[in-house]
C-alpha cells in the first residue's frame, strides 16, 4: 500500500512538472506568433496582424512564471502597444487605442513580474495617455491653464 502512494506521489511530480513543461512552450509559442504578427502588419502596411499581436501576447502571459518572463515579451508587446497608440492618434482609430491599452496593460504586468520598475512607470505613463485618448480618464488642466 505504502509503495502505491508513493508510486502515485511521483506521478503527480512528474504530471506537474511535465505542465510546467507544456505552459513554457505555450508561452513561447503564443510569443513567436506574436513576432510574426507584427512582420506581417509591418510588411502589410496594416494594423489588423498588431491587434492579434496583442491577443497572442496575451495569451503567453498566461504561461508565464516569474522566473520565465523574459524582458524582451515586454519590450515587444510596448513596441506593439506604441505602434498602436501612435496610429490610434493619427487617424482617430478607437480599435487601434483600446487594443494599445491592453497591451500597456500587459506589459505593466510583464514589467512588474520582472521587478524592471523604470520600464513598468514608462509604460504607465502611456497607459493613461491611451486612457485619456478613449476618455476613460479625464483630462487634467496644467496649473498654467488655470491661473
Amino acid at each position: 500500500m505504502a509503495q502505491h502512494a508513493k508510486t502515485k506521489r511521483r506521478q503527480m511530480a512528474d504530471l506537474q512538472i511535465e505542465l510546467r513543461s507544456t505552459d513554457r512552450q505555450l508561452g513561447q509559442l503564443n510569443w513567436e506568433l506574436a513576432q510574426e504578427l507584427v512582420t506581417l502588419a509591418d510588411q502589410a502596411n496594416d494594423p489588423a496582424p498588431l491587434i492579434q499581436a496583442v491577443e497572442a501576447l496575451r495569451s503567453a502571459t498566461r504561461y508565464y512564471t516569474f522566473e520565465d518572463a523574459p524582458r524582451e515579451h515586454a519590450m515587444i508587446q510596448k513596441a506593439i502597444a506604441d505602434t498602436l497608440l501612435s496610429l490610434g492618434q493619427k487617424t482617430g482609430d478607437r480599435d487601434a487605442l483600446t487594443t494599445a491599452r491592453d497591451a500597456y496593460r500587459g506589459a505593466i504586468t510583464l514589467a512588474s513580474l520582472l521587478s524592471d520598475e523604470e520600464l513598468r512607470e514608462s509604460l504607465r505613463k502611456s497607459y493613461k495617455t491611451t486612457q485619456t485618448l478613449l476618455g476613460d480618464l479625464p483630462q487634467n488642466p496644467s496649473l498654467f491653464q488655470v491661473a
